[in-house]
């Protein structure tokens, strides 16, 4: 696993891995109410919700961090089904569970880009829970199927919105996780991303590059997803067995709100066999992009769910466009 990223787009990407879970927070006591219920928590036992709100002021691009701590309770969640509402046009939204990274801040809001700065290989380490690039959004696993997830984990929700507008917007995002009994649980899940991290756009040109990744064990994909940035003018992923592609599994031409493919029956991968992911790029620009974070960079990536849930799991990338192999790309 990372995821994310996405992930890190996860997941999910582009974390797209399922769902999390975390605390009802208190709003501080400097926070106004909400004039309306934007997203109604689950019922007491049935699920938790968090949430995130902080106002952009015009003409600037904000990317915030939100770090917390899930409850006490059981020693797992077992997550079946996740559930966001958000403001519309985030360029992206997602939640990072820092378990396995070097973060220790006290909880509260921060600027992600000195989180990021100062550990370089977040990304990498963090593991993508859930991502979210549009206003609604719900994700349903098969019957029994969890995304299992420890109590009291530290998480981080990050939001990034570019505000090209005359007035200031406020933004926020809610996110419901909702758990099964132990008793009904069958099976896991897990996931990560797949990146491109080499992506060199020329100026004023219509460009394109790919990445061919094949899985360490055996693997049914249940969710697929993609993020580019506003440059993306199509995501292509087709099934590639390890010396040739073939079938076309997905195709996404929104680079604001990617769809997530939801594979029934899922789509099955033996160790050797993997995918192929094609990023279409439409550069107007007088100037060359490269990838980043920033919302005038780009990114080519692929977020991977499956079962079982086996944390080894990883889709390895073996080729790509312009031969460059960065394993630090890789998720599972």
């Amino acid at each position: 696993m990372l995821t994310v990223g996405q992930r890190k787009a996860l997941a999910l990407i582009l974390g797209v891995s399922a769902a999390f879970t975390a605390s009802c927070e208190e709003e501080s006591s400097s926070s106004e109410p909400a004039p309306e219920v934007i997203l109604e928590p689950p019922a007491e036992g049935e699920g938790f919700q968090i949430s995130m709100e902080f106002s952009v002021p015009a003409g600037t691009e904000a990317w915030r961090c939100k770090i917390g701590r899930l409850p006490a309770a059981d020693a797992l969640f077992r997550i079946n089904r996740a559930e966001s509402r958000q403001t519309e046009n985030i360029h992206h939204m997602d939640v990072m569970a820092l378990a396995l990274t070097p973060i220790d801040l006290p909880e509260g809001e921060y600027d992600c880009a000195e989180i990021y700065a100062d550990n370089p290989a977040l990304m990498e380490d963090g593991i993508f829970l859930y991502a979210s690039q549009v206003g609604e959004q719900v994700i349903q696993l098969p019957q029994g199927v969890v995304a299992p997830v420890p109590s009291e984990m530290a998480y981080m929700q990050e939001i990034h919105f570019v505000n090209s507008s005359a007035e200031d917007v406020d933004v926020y995002s809610y996110v419901n996780a909702y758990t099964i009994p132990a008793d009904e649980m069958k099976d896991t899940i897990w996931g990560g991303v797949v990146r491109d991290a080499h992506i060199n756009i020329p100026a004023a040109s219509e460009h394109s590059e790919w990445s061919r990744c094949v899985m360490n064990e055996d693997v049914d994909v249940i969710f697929v997803s993609s993020h580019t940035h506003q440059l993306g003018r199509e995501v292509r992923v087709r099934r590639f067995d390890g010396e040739v592609t073939g079938e076309e599994i997905y195709v996404n031409n929104d680079w604001h709100a990617p769809q997530l493919k939801d594979f029934s029956p899922p789509l099955k991968l033996k160790k050797g066999e993997g995918l192929e992911f094609e990023c279409l790029f439409d550069n107007s620009t007088m100037n060359e992009v490269n990838w980043g974070f920033a919302s005038t960079d780009e990114m080519c990536q692929i977020g991977i769910v499956h079962t079982p849930g086996s944390t080894t799991a990883k889709c390895e990338v073996v080729e790509t466009s312009d031969g460059v192999i960065d394993t630090t790309g890789e998720g599972g």
